[in-house]
């Protein structure tokens, strides 16, 4: 037999797939510079596979649901009638369900009732709540802005309480148009008279709705914004300063950006204490927000010392009836006055 044939038919060594690789990557490192190739190599593989998790964990990690199956009044022990359940359906189809606090708190048996009373021109509050939990965590803001002689129409998001669907930004702002159609169209108020109310990841949603609102020529009355974000990618990077927030966050929520669209009154609440969404974004929003509304009140932001992220409506309940109220009868003197 040839010697050269014998050498070429010889099975190669199980280690000589790796005779291509760059040296340093896979080898035992053998001097300084190769053990720095091979760690720098491991922990670079490690970052990444923990970006790609969070990438695909990023809307467990920012929607936090309280799912059920469903949701009564009854859970609320609120006196009968005060609350009553509503249901909107958005443009992609959820029906998706929430609560009507009369304002006042006064009782109604039924819809005619609760029509007659939206009827006598209360303003209306359309909730949107933050991230976590359900409209049954609301109660007491509710409770609160409806002793205001303030009606509040408190929807859950889809994904959300009974509600079907997974949230998303997108599919929020679709819940949140769904919202304001129900009061208008539906319940027959005028957008004049309709205040939307956004609580951290609410006031996002609810700016980005009050931009295409005030676009359209349709704003709102006045927009109220308790503990909010510049935008989303500010909030994660506080959290995550080590991640590249921009690159990889789908839903970034860019409430600076279309803020200056919002042509109607403004009123920022926030916490100097919050440890969810610090201070400062809070303040970043309001600064780029514009100096008044079209029709002159001058946009208002009121800090809470000490004040704290989800403790706030306990910590300051006086301090927010006392924003709340102000900024209402600023809006509607003849309406509020009680």
């Amino acid at each position: 037999m040839n010697l050269e044939t014998q050498t070429e038919s010889t099975p190669k060594s199980p280690r000589s797939w790796r005779q291509s690789l760059p040296g340093g990557l896979l080898d035992k490192p053998q001097n300084g510079k190769q053990m720095l190739v091979y760690y720098f190599s491991r922990v670079l593989a490690f970052y990444v596979i923990a970006m790609l998790i969070l990438m695909l964990a990023q809307r467990r990690l920012i929607y936090q649901p309280t799912r059920v199956p469903e949701l009564s009044t009854d859970q609320t022990a609120a006196p009968y009638g005060i609350i009553h359940e509503i249901t909107t359906t958005t443009d992609d189809g959820l029906d998706l369900k929430g609560w009507h606090y009369l304002a006042g708190q006064v009782a109604c048996t039924d819809q005619g009732e609760c029509d007659a009373e939206l009827a006598k021109g209360r303003p209306v509050v359309i909730l949107l709540h933050g991230n976590g939990g359900n409209r049954l965590h609301r109660v007491e803001t509710c409770r609160l802005l409806a002793s205001l002689n303030l009606h509040v129409f408190a929807f859950d998001y889809r994904g959300y309480a009974e509600n079907p669907g997974s949230p998303s930004q997108t599919g929020l702002l679709n819940d949140a148009r769904a919202f304001w159609k129900y009061a208008v169209r539906e319940r027959k108020v005028d957008p004049g008279r309709i205040i939307l109310m956004g609580e951290s990841l609410g006031g996002g949603v609810a700016t980005l709705l009050a931009s295409e609102l005030c676009e359209q020529h349709t704003p709102p009355a006045g927009l109220i914004l308790r503990s909010t974000f510049s935008s989303m990618v500010d909030a994660a990077s506080h959290h995550y300063p080590w991640v590249p927030v921009s690159w990889l966050l789908w839903d970034q929520y860019p409430s600076q950006a279309v803020i200056p669209n919002i042509v109607c009154p403004l009123l920022v609440i926030h916490g100097t204490e919050d440890e969810i969404v610090p201070y400062k974004l809070g303040k970043k929003l309001f600064d780029a927000a514009p100096a008044s509304s079209e029709t002159g009140i001058p946009k208002q932001m009121v800090t809470i010392e000490r004040g704290s992220h989800n403790g706030l409506m306990y910590e300051a309940r006086l301090k927010l009836r006392d924003a709340y109220d102000d900024f209402t009868r600023e809006l509607f003197p003849a309406v509020t006055n009680h």
